[in-house]
């Protein structure tokens, strides 16, 4: 199962600025004009997890809140409702976020940017086989992650209302 640290930190890496390298450097540039704060992030999200041990998906949806270089507030209001924050000041819970130098990234075009990250650190490849990145080609604003884990389960997280600053 893919550690939930993970999936919080890679899902909301994108809407943070995270990758600042792409072999398709306009369209990332594009991306990031349109989707990175300066400062502070806030957004709602729909969650559905799936899982070959699992006979139903199962969905959840909150809210999360980046503020610039490492914070990370993650609150799950449904089904079952939970917070984590994430400082980077905690030695155990220290937060960073992805950077070029995890991932192998890829840009393909089709009905939409699809920017398709491999991880590259032995860590993240025990956990993760690639996560995927939908961007709008009209707007350029994300649409959703979809995280593969390497045990077959997948979550995919939509996010909505995108506030920036």
């Amino acid at each position: 199962m893919i550690h939930f640290k993970y999936i919080v930190a890679v899902a909301v890496a994108f809407l943070a600025g995270a990758f600042p390298a792409l072999a398709q450097e306009d369209v990332w540039n594009r991306v990031k004009e349109v989707n990175f704060p300066k400062d502070h992030l806030e957004a709602r999200w729909h969650r559905t997890y799936c899982s070959p041990m699992l006979q139903e998906p199962v969905e959840s949806e909150g809210t999360v809140s980046i503020r610039q270089p490492d914070y990370l507030r993650w609150e799950t209001l449904k089904p079952l409702p939970r917070v984590t924050e994430l400082d980077g000041t905690r030695p155990k819970g220290r937060f960073r976020m992805p950077s070029e130098k995890d991932f192998r990234v890829q840009v393909l075009e089709s009905d939409v940017y699809s920017i398709q990250l491999t991880p590259i650190r032995r860590d993240l490849k025990q956990m993760l086989s690639q996560v995927v990145l939908r961007v709008d080609k009209k707007t350029f604003e994300l649409q959703d992650v979809t995280i593969l884990g390497t045990d077959g389960d997948h979550t995919v997280i939509a996010f909505k209302d995108i506030k920036k600053q």
